[in-house]
């Protein structure tokens, strides 16, 4: 865990970046209030967007299903005026149209797909994609990143004989302000209250299922597409806030949450991804993050930027599982390199070693509820600060997944609220909704225009 003068230096580069973003939101996005640009009728791209769980007093999360069909251009401008509409999504404007113009050639060489989305958001906000200097490759409701825990179980170790991998994705109960250590302001929400679960069918690409939040463009940080390949992203506390990229407005190329976009929707192998990554121009925006890159033939990578001199680090693995919480698995390949164990239950270490040990004492293949009893070893649960708050906030898993590869099918249950606490560890117990199910039809090549099976 940091040492105290280190958390606060990250607590103070959050601070800049979290400010910096909403400065730029309110001074400079475009002023577009829900439906500003008049109703529409029904639109033959959304398939489905409703809320499957509703937020109230028993209830902490509130999450969308959102299923789109059609060209990338329509998904995009489908997805815009959602944003718009349902989440008060803003525009980021550039420091300069060269910025503006850089980053459409850059689409145009490296990721047409996005740039077709790119154009569809501008029509939704009532933009020309050419000639706007507002940034449309990102529709940010709100700033953050995922604290969470995954391990990947492939095939030779698994019970059913199915890739799948297993996932948690924990923050604090708090609005920005909370967590930044000021009060409440009116009408403030929590940063992520809000879920969402996206179904993409597009014309040139991979379809895909994301949950995700904060971005309805790009962030989507568990995600399995149709080929058989999955990309879950999780926080890299080791790399550090610091050495982020802060200005949103100069920004070029592509952030790790849009490559993590890139791969799913373009990539089939491990193969495939690794090039897609050394091929791109990534910068590391806001949050610092890494991902696990899983496909169907079993194997798996890890891959993370170098925290001392930015490099590309890749830790492959085949046939047995790879675990991933918040720390450098470069810096850290094994738990003879790791700091002693911390008072903080929820530490990145604390909770690997839990994980490690209990791979490594199973008996036997390991099933989906192996996994999930997994996950349940590493609930964020703690009321504390540790873990990048400015004062004690709850820190709770926000949703657990089971993520079936080969059938391209995801399996997710959303907090709710707390259970009891333990008087002795002062540990709380979250409680879950029921589970949700979706899934892709095996095998869908992109274009075509499968039936998805809706939740439960």
């Amino acid at each position: 865990m940091p040492d105290p003068a280190a958390r606060d230096s990250n607590l103070r580069q959050w601070s800049e970046t979290v400010k910096l973003y909403f400065l730029s939101a309110i001074l400079t996005a475009l002023v577009f209030a829900p439906g500003a640009l008049g109703e529409t009728a029904p639109d033959p791209v959304v398939v489905k967007n409703e809320l499957i769980l509703q937020s109230g007093p028993e209830v902490y999360t509130s999450v969308r299903h959102i299923v789109l069909r059609g060209s990338n251009e329509e998904i995009g401008r489908a997805l815009g005026e959602i944003a718009r509409r349902e989440y008060g999504a803003e525009l980021v404007r550039y420091a300069d149209p060269a910025y503006a113009a850089a980053r459409r050639e850059y689409m145009r060489l490296n990721y047409p797909i996005q740039l077709e989305r790119m154009k569809g958001v501008a029509r939704a906000y009532g933009l020309d994609l050419e000639k706007t200097d507002y940034d449309t490759s990102n529709l940010y409701f709100g700033t953050s990143g995922p604290r969470c825990s995954a391990i990947f179980f492939p095939a030779a170790v698994s019970a059913g004989g199915n890739n799948f991998y297993v996932s948690n994705r924990d923050y604090y109960l708090g609005s920005v302000s909370e967590v930044m250590g000021e009060e409440r302001k009116p009408g403030e929400g929590d940063i992520l209250d809000r879920l969402f679960v996206i179904e993409l069918y597009p014309d040139r690409g991979y379809p895909s299922i994301g949950i995700g939040s904060l971005d309805l463009l790009n962030m989507q940080i568990d995600g399995v597409n149709s080929a058989g390949l999955a990309v879950a992203s999780l926080e890299d506390d080791t790399f550090g806030m610091e050495r982020t990229f802060k200005d949103l407005s100069r920004q070029s190329g592509l952030h790790q949450y849009q490559l993590s976009r890139l791969i799913l929707d373009t990539c089939a192998t491990l193969e495939e991804a690794r090039q897609v990554i050394l091929n791109n121009k990534m910068t590391m925006v806001g949050m610092p993050a890494h991902f696990i890159v899983m496909d169907s033939s079993g194997r798996s990578f890890i891959f993370e930027r170098n925290a001392e001199d930015s490099s590309d680090c890749f830790i492959f693995n085949e046939g047995r599982p790879q675990i991933i919480t918040n720390h450098s698995v470069c810096t850290y390949p094994d738990l003879e390199k790791f700091p002693p164990p911390a008072d903080n239950d929820y530490d990145t270490f604390n909770r690997f070693r839990r994980l490690e040990e209990y791979v490594r004492l199973h008996q036997g293949n390991f099933s989906e509820d192996h996994g999930r009893e997994a996950m349940s070893l590493v609930y964020g649960r703690v009321d504390e600060a540790d873990e990048g708050g400015y004062h004690d906030l709850p820190l709770r898993t926000l949703y657990t997944t089971v993520v079936d590869i080969d059938s391209r099918a995801v399996e997710v249950k959303f907090y709710t609220r707390d259970g009891r606490t333990d008087p002795e560890t002062g540990l709380t117990e979250p409680l879950f909704s029921r589970p949700f199910r979706f899934s892709l039809s095996p095998g869908v090549p992109a274009g075509s225009e499968p039936s998805p099976e809706l939740p439960e």
